[in-house]
């Protein structure tokens, strides 16, 4: 293993559910089929070349309303509501989003966590980047995803904030290039040393943020009342330290290792998450979690295929682009992700059926964006394939997000500088 850690030990019940569920994802992904997907809702090439124009409106629309936010919060808080009505209307007409999709991610209850997030985070990190606020703000995100399927509302609390927090503390910490091997297994050391309980005095500024978020923690969720919030702290922990494996650039690492290694620390990162967001979690609960952050780390790797392959980080889909099978590899990510929703058995209520199927539109579309970014590792009767499921055409989305970063660079400084912003994120006031 790498870096030679000792493990901290979890409690024999939780580590016995959570190697029965490495093991039946394991066995799920295996039995996705590695052929193209089945094409039942598709789009012709005239409807997506309307969609194409409606979305170059609204991208012009909205580079409008960004150049001339308001001042006021009164009319801010009237500019935010302008906006959210367009796009309601434009993914509705152009994207066939239903209602009760934008009534879920423009919930009052889902803005008022985001925006007390921001601030929160900046009062404990002044100096965070956005790129760093960006990645803790997702996990909000499904944090409250998952309050939702566990029949609350989304709202922040102090572990959500904390668990949230912590990724870019220590999974970013340790992805840099430059801290040395030795490092990295103090790092890793201490911080499970710290989520097993034990009392360190922090090395380094880094490490006291560390260790006062796990404290955030401990104080909602008592060790002794909450065993399980903390042994799913100590798997996600694992997770990371088996994932540094990852980083060898000239050992290509066993395909099923991999594979291992990939289900092991998605599932528990949001198998974490539930056991945050809950206190405690039936088993069949925490089985689709698990199966749910399997999805969303792989579906992380299609996307940072690119960026990955130039660090020399080893994924499932760097690997397989290495060996030019990227195509099936897909397709078995496909075929994985609507195995995993489907398999929603505890969640039945209406609500949660309308949620499934929003992760279900979110994931497809990020999957079709992340095709159409390495359009290069694909061959073009597969990209013809793919592209039909897509509401706007495989060139159009490489177009579109070089322009709309082009614009906003453009325009972001004197926005901000006009409104004395610091980041985008100020924008949810």
């Amino acid at each position: 293993m790498y870096p030679a850690v000792k493990l901290p030990e979890r409690e024999p019940g939780f580590d016995e559910d959570l190697q029965a569920f490495v093991e039946k994802y394991i066995a799920i992904w295996q039995a996705s089929a590695a052929d193209p997907p089945a094409l039942t809702a598709t789009y012709t090439v005239a409807e997506q070349q309307s969609s194409e124009l409606e979305t170059g409106s609204l991208t012009d629309s909205m580079d409008k309303e960004f150049r001339n936010y308001p001042g006021g919060k009164k009319q801010q808080s009237a500019w935010r509501e302008r906006v959210f009505a367009t796009l309601r209307e434009f993914g509705k007409t152009s994207f066939r989003v239903p209602d009760s999709h934008f009534d879920i991610i423009f919930s009052p209850e889902y803005f008022q966590s985001s925006r007390e997030f921001v601030h929160k985070a900046r009062g404990f990190d002044p100096k965070m980047g956005n790129e760093a606020l960006a990645q803790a703000l997702r996990n909000v995100w499904v944090m409250n995803c998952l309050q939702m399927f566990l029949g609350g509302r989304p709202s922040l609390t102090p572990s959500i904030f904390a668990y949230s927090m912590l990724y870019p503390y220590t999974d970013n910490h340790l992805d840099r290039p430059e801290l040395s091997i030795k490092s990295k297994e103090i790092a890793c050391r201490r911080l499970g040393l710290r989520l097993s309980g034990e009392v360190l005095a922090p090395r380094d500024k880094q490490e006291a943020a560390v260790f006062r978020l796990i404290e955030m923690i401990e104080g909602e969720f008592p060790r002794d009342a909450f065993p399980g919030v903390h042994s799913s702290l100590l798997a996600i922990h694992t997770g990371q330290v088996q994932s540094l494996s990852q980083q060898h650039p000239l050992e290509i690492p066993d395909e099923q290792r991999l594979l291992r290694i990939s289900i092991a620390k998605g599932g528990s990162s949001v198998l974490a998450d539930g056991w945050l967001v809950a206190g405690a979690l039936a088993r069949e609960e925490a089985d689709f979690f698990f199966g749910y952050g399997v999805m969303l780390q792989l579906l992380d790797d299609l996307q940072d295929l690119p960026e990955d392959r130039a660090a020399g980080h080893w994924t499932l889909f760097t690997r397989t682009a290495w060996t030019k099978q990227v195509e099936s590899l897909t397709n078995r990510l496909w075929n994985f992700m609507h195995a995993v929703l489907n398999s929603m058995n505890c969640f039945t209520s209406p609500r949660c059926l309308e949620i499934r199927d929003l992760i279900r539109r979110s994931s497809t579309m990020l999957m079709l964006r992340a095709i159409a970014e390495c359009d290069e590792l694909f061959s073009s009767e597969y990209l013809q394939h793919m592209e039909r499921i897509s509401p706007l055409r495989f060139a159009y989305l490489k177009r579109q997000r070089k322009e709309i970063t082009a614009r906003f660079r453009e325009a972001w400084p004197a926005v901000a500088r006009r409104r004395k912003l610091q980041s985008v994120f100020d924008l949810l006031g």
